[in-house]
């Protein structure tokens, strides 16, 4: 298998392009065919993308048939038509690594079989950025206006998800089918290569403390981004924890175990979090506002809105940054109206941004997507609603890259 690497070793070398590259380099890695310092070095220590492909395969050919082997059967999985134009596509000739076989079979989400459609790929039903997408990305949009995406094997992208299933009052319904949303954005987030902590049924303390520990981690400071990820009931502006209870006292309705969605702001934002300052966080909340219907029957009706009166500014001496930017929020619904969820498919809000996430991240910024989202609620029964944008650039996912 050595040899037969070696001998497709020029065309792959001219036809490999950055984005397969970089699978192979990730999937050699978590096989344990590379090092990290060897895959580091092929990374770091090459300029172009040939140099690059060259170096790859000469340090997977030094270690022998098993090892060529592996390689080329992720060549096959991760690009069919190389695989073909290349001439690798017939049976292995030898079974691959005990080592990899048992790393494969104890995987929990084995990827989906890619697909090749108008020339775009697909890893795990997320469809993958294409070289041609992504130079005319950075082409057209500006650095100054773009978000910086650091390097695959290099960045250390973080996503938390908070999850309330069980609530200690019985008078509150466990939330069937949260699980679904669970496993959809478990998945989605790994497949844009985030390390996702997940943390389920926590109290209103526990979820401060999970909110501010993960905003500790010293690993955002290798990150480009994160997402944060809250489902549970809730009410305007307020998510609930397993332990949220309302009582009458006195007259008055006193409610306890709750967060406000200021809570996660206020964690997050660049006076707390000084890891992810400058760096996009997008906060996903599944939760009902309220208990209203988000529809209505309407008449057009223009009113002319009131004009902004402009403040005197003045400069102060030593500089000073926004205390909340670089957040953007996307809410399930529109304040004082309730969130929907089917029992056995997870929610409507979650499961529908997860889709337009896997079909739209390749060439659309977040911003877009979300809006595609609320385009696609237009006629439904609830409405997301992006809620404290101070995102000040696009922010591009580009899947494989």
């Amino acid at each position: 298998m050595a040899d037969k690497l070696h001998n497709i070793r020029p065309r792959f070398v001219l036809q490999c392009n950055k984005a397969v590259f970089k699978q192979l380099l990730d999937e050699l890695r978590h096989a344990h065919i590379l090092s990290d310092a060897e895959a580091e070095e092929i990374d770091e220590g090459n300029t172009l993308r040939a140099d690059k492909c060259r170096a790859l395969v000469d340090t997977v050919i030094k270690k022998g048939d098993k090892s060529s082997n592996v390689l080329l059967e992720k060549i096959k999985e991760k690009d069919p038509k190389l695989s073909e134009d290349l001439g690798i596509t017939d049976p292995p000739e030898l079974p691959l690594p005990k080592k990899e076989q048992s790393i494969q079979q104890a995987s929990v989400e084995p990827p989906l079989p890619k697909k090749e459609k108008f020339g775009q790929q697909e890893v795990n039903g997320i469809t993958l950025c294409t070289e041609s997408e992504y130079e005319e990305i950075t082409k057209l949009s500006k650095e100054s206006e773009r978000y910086p995406i650091l390097e695959k094997g290099r960045r250390k992208r973080l996503a938390l998800i908070i999850c309330n299933i069980n609530f200690q009052d019985s008078k509150i319904g466990k939330r069937e089918g949260a699980n679904c949303d669970i496993e959809g954005m478990k998945k989605i987030l790994k497949g844009l290569d985030y390390n996702v902590q997940l943390s389920t049924d926590l109290t209103a303390e526990e979820m401060q403390t999970t909110m501010k520990t993960f905003a500790a981690h010293s690993h955002h400071k290798d990150s480009d981004s994160t997402f944060l990820v809250f489902m549970s009931h809730g009410e305007r502006d307020i998510i609930y924890g397993t332990d949220f209870k309302s009582e009458d006292v006195e007259g008055r309705e006193r409610a306890t175990g709750r967060i406000h969605v200021d809570d996660i702001f206020n964690t997050f934002n660049n006076e707390n979090c000084p890891g992810l300052r400058n760096k996009p966080k997008v906060i996903i909340i599944q939760a009902c506002r309220g208990h209203k219907k988000g529809q209505v029957w309407v008449s057009d009706n223009g009113q002319e809105s009131p004009s902004i009166k402009q403040e005197d500014l003045e400069d102060d001496a030593m500089r000073m940054i926004q205390k909340e930017s670089d957040l953007i929020c996307f809410y399930s619904t529109t304040p004082d109206t309730v969130s929907y969820r089917h029992v056995n498919q997870g929610s409507l809000f979650i499961q529908r941004l997860i889709g337009f996430i896997k079909r739209e991240a390749h060439n659309s910024s977040v911003g877009d997507i979300f809006q595609k989202v609320q385009l696609s609620f237009k006629d439904d029964i609830q409405m997301p609603t992006q809620d404290r944008n101070t995102l000040l650039k696009k922010f591009f996912l580009l899947p494989g890259y």
